[in-house]
């Protein structure tokens, strides 16, 4: 199989394994219109434009960072094709943006088109180009990127989002930087030598145990918004499961800060980051159903 064509190129190319969890996003948020069942032919264009605008952030992210990549030991050698393949992937993703908004703006709305360029520029430009080197707040502002998918799939029917969407946006936005400081305690020392201000980096591994605490505790909150407030017209089975789904990421998160979790713990909470969000995604999207 040529290289270009198999998985490990492909998935470190166009991130593939971000632009599922982008898709999935949008997914939720679009299950939070009114009668979704009704207007489910939506989503083709809607995945299509988002996938494509999603893996042409990619593409940017890869090629911008080309320099502080060849340091860091964990991508390194998987992400060496950038420097070889420099003028194809700027031409990909130059045709990914415009079939992506074209498809966007003659098969849903010029609201969702909005949208999913904000997803791509809050990615490519705000956090890769802006923030990424520069604080380490840069997962915390930049992480804004993952809301924008649940907006335009909330927009898909009159251009503007809806109050549940802008919920899923939320729960996105605060789950992004537990889900990423939870990763990066491990690539510390990476970091460091990339000369990446990653809180682990620059703060240390004690005060970002107390950061993921602090912000699953905000997580948490969230969550449970839709039990107490009417707005968000929330099923009975999301009501249910609100508090267990927050408890997914603050139960660890407070056991890992009061012992001193190490390293592999922080790993484990990762992995939690990625069911919590799945499960949660999920569980919003039957709700829509019920």
């Amino acid at each position: 199989m040529p290289k270009y064509l198999s998985f490990s190129f492909l998935n470190d190319a166009f991130k593939l394994e971000i632009t599922f969890l982008i898709d999935l996003v949008a997914v939720a948020g679009f299950f939070t219109v009114p009668n979704p069942g009704s207007h489910i032919l939506l989503l083709i264009p809607l995945l299509i434009s988002g996938t494509l605008a999603s893996m042409a952030a990619g593409v940017f992210n890869n090629l911008y960072d080309i320099d502080i990549d060849s340091r860091m030991q964990r991508v390194s050698q998987r992400r060496s094709f950038v420097s070889h393949e420099k003028i194809p992937l700027i031409a990909i993703m130059l045709v990914f943006l415009a079939i992506s908004s074209i498809l966007a703006l003659l098969y849903i709305n010029i609201g969702t088109l909005i949208f999913i360029m904000a997803g791509f520029l809050s990615y490519a430009v705000l956090y890769t180009v802006m923030l990424k080197r520069r604080t380490d707040m840069n997962i915390v502002i930049g992480g804004i990127a993952g809301s924008f998918p649940a907006l335009a799939g909330g927009a898909v029917l009159s251009g503007f989002p809806t109050v549940e969407s802008i919920f899923v946006a939320g729960v996105v936005f605060l789950w992004t930087p537990t889900h990423f400081w939870s990763l990066a305690i491990k690539y510390t020392d990476d970091y460091k030598a990339a000369g990446i201000p990653m809180l682990p980096a620059t703060r240390g591994i004690n005060s970002t145990r107390k950061w993921i605490l602090v912000n699953s505790s905000i997580l948490m909150l969230l969550m449970v918004l839709p039990v107490f407030l009417p707005v968000l017209e929330s099923s009975i089975m999301f009501r249910i499961l609100a508090i267990p789904l927050g408890m997914i990421l603050l139960v660890p998160s407070t056991m890992y800060y009061i012992r001193k979790g190490n390293v592999e713990k922080y790993r484990k909470l990762f992995s939690m980051s990625n069911t919590f969000l799945t499960v949660t995604l999920i569980v919003i999207m039957v709700s829509s159903l019920i």
